[in-house]
């Protein structure tokens, strides 16, 4: 048996997990909501998505006979995030496509605001350069937007390819 000067002399805390590392975790746990909620905000990056709404092509011969192929796209780019957006301007990164014009829908131009939870309607014209390359390849919409940092690009996330049905059909009617 254990006297009563040997319980004395030992730390009763002693193999316990101390209250101020409770006290990290909880921190810990704070840092990491914090950082999950301002991501789902757009307060850093802005969270957009896009959904093609239709689509017609064209094409066109010039005074030499080269063939211009040019395709129409309608687009609704959606503010999935919790604050509002300003979208500054709209590019296409594809080595088969040209964007040649934007335009937004009513009347107005670049910055629009987006407020959360609603849509932007464009329509882009587009130069197929070279369909083989514009249909094999995955083509993001680029979206420069305007942020209370500064600004930043990004690539809104769409489910299907946005441009390969308007430019496949355009292609296929008017192959050389």
């Amino acid at each position: 048996m254990i006297s009563d000067e040997v319980w004395v002399r030992l730390d009763p805390r002693t193999g316990m997990v101390r209250r101020f590392a409770y006290g990290r975790w909880v921190l810990a746990a704070i840092a990491v909501l914090v950082a999950g909620v301002t991501w789902m905000s757009g307060a850093i990056v802005p969270r957009l998505s896009h959904d093609a709404s239709g689509g017609s092509g064209s094409t066109s011969q010039d005074g030499a006979g080269r063939r211009h192929v040019e395709v129409l796209i309608g687009l609704e780019v959606v503010n999935e995030g919790w604050l509002p957006t300003t979208v500054t301007a709209v590019g296409v990164r594809s080595a088969g496509l040209t964007l040649r014009s934007v335009t937004l829908d009513g009347s107005g131009a670049f910055p629009r605001s987006i407020p959360p939870r609603t849509r932007m309607t464009l329509t882009l014209v587009l130069d197929v350069t070279d369909c083989r390359a514009a249909l094999s390849e995955d083509v993001p919409l680029v979206v420069e937007t305007e942020q209370w940092w500064g600004r930043t690009t990004a690539e809104p996330l769409a489910e299907e390819p946005w441009h390969a049905l308007s430019v496949e059909s355009v292609c296929r009617l008017n192959a050389s």
